[in-house]
């Protein structure tokens, strides 16, 4: 997969935060994500550009997760408890900030670049 120069394999445990990075970056920052697995939530770094929506653990410098957002089918309202859900074909991603202003905020960027890929 190209983006803007930079070379990527379409695996996302190869991709590095760098070059996820090295795209114009819309967002950035914690967000607490609910485990696929382990559903208890986890605070990780989340870093949005115009094609994907990466997570990783720490400073770790791969991503946890890489979410296209051309895959993206649905981001949600902000629901009850202060979460929104990310749904794509293959899963549904729920996901909150640590205030209810920063949910929004996260919630605006995505819908307007998920229009762009619609």
């Amino acid at each position: 997969v190209s983006l803007q120069g930079c070379v990527l394999s379409s695996d996302k445990r190869n991709r590095s935060k760098s070059a996820v990075m090295s795209m114009s970056t819309v967002k950035e920052g914690p967000l607490f994500k609910k485990g696929k697995i382990n559903t208890e939530w986890r605070e990780r770094l989340f870093v949005l550009n115009k094609k994907q929506l990466a997570y990783f653990k720490g400073s770790k410098h791969s991503p946890s997760g890489v979410i296209e957002m051309k895959n993206i089918r649905e981001v949600s309202d902000i629901l009850e408890d202060g979460t929104f859900r990310v749904v794509t074909p293959n899963r549904t991603y729920e996901i909150k900030g640590s205030t209810k202003e920063e949910t929004e905020q996260w919630i605006e960027v995505l819908r307007q670049i998920h229009q762009d890929h619609n």
